[in-house]
């Protein structure tokens, strides 16, 4: 993933989901509110290069594949 100034940014999703992932474990949590159409917490939506795009963020994909159920949130 780059961002608006060209840099490269996906090291920071990965460990940002791998961390929420770890926290979930950690204390047991079962779902999660994500915010909708952000690159990292979209759920069904995601936004790429300021456009809306159907798809899943990185932590919530995340989540979802460690058995964390997703709420959106707008």
């Amino acid at each position: 993933m780059v961002n608006a100034r060209g840099e490269d940014v996906t090291a920071a999703y990965l460990r940002g989901g791998r961390e929420a992932v770890a926290i979930c474990k950690r204390l047991n949590i079962r779902k999660a509110y994500l915010k909708e159409r952000s690159p990292s917490c979209g759920a069904t939506f995601v936004t790429v290069d300021g456009k809306l795009t159907r798809g899943m963020g990185v932590a919530a994909a995340m989540l979802t594949k460690a058995g964390v159920r997703i709420i959106s949130v707008r």
